[in-house]
């Protein structure tokens, strides 16, 4: 290969990488667009300078792996617990508390957060409660005994 051919390429592959590491700015990836544009400038240097292409591959292949597992490996990191998934059934055979008592049935507080609901029980304001069903955005509950 000529020494042109060779600058010719290593600019095809630098154009190629500024243009990975430039959609990385744009679109909501994880750092696998800017991996690969800096294993496609390590490309462009290794041609400019005649390594072999066996060596560029497995350069390329090693440089864009590890970019990968390092933007990984630190942005998987979470602070607190991990979520929970929730849902209003969950909240079945749970305790709650009457935190307001109303013409059309009660608040109670439940887990932190309060919910319209309804009793065949007679229930007053701190009374504590048991959740038996969800029915829409209402809990049925049961004055716990």
């Amino acid at each position: 290969m000529f020494a042109w051919d060779r600058e010719l390429l290593s600019l095809l592959f630098l154009i190629i990488s500024a243009f990975f590491i430039v959609s990385e700015l744009g679109l909501p990836t994880n750092f696998e667009l800017f991996a690969i544009g800096v294993g496609f400038l390590s490309l462009s240097v290794m041609t400019y300078y005649g390594v072999p292409w066996m060596v560029q591959l497995v350069v390329f292949v090693v440089v864009v792996s590890a970019i990968i597992f390092v933007a990984y490996r630190f942005s998987s990191r979470e602070e607190g617990p991990p979520p929970t998934e929730f849902t209003p059934l969950a909240l079945k055979g749970k305790v709650g508390k009457v935190v307001e008592k109303d013409g059309t049935g009660y608040v109670v507080k439940v887990d932190g957060e309060e919910w319209r609901a309804e009793s065949s029980d007679e229930l007053e304001v701190g009374d504590e409660v048991i959740v038996l069903d969800v029915v829409g955005v209402r809990l049925k509950v049961q004055k716990r005994r």
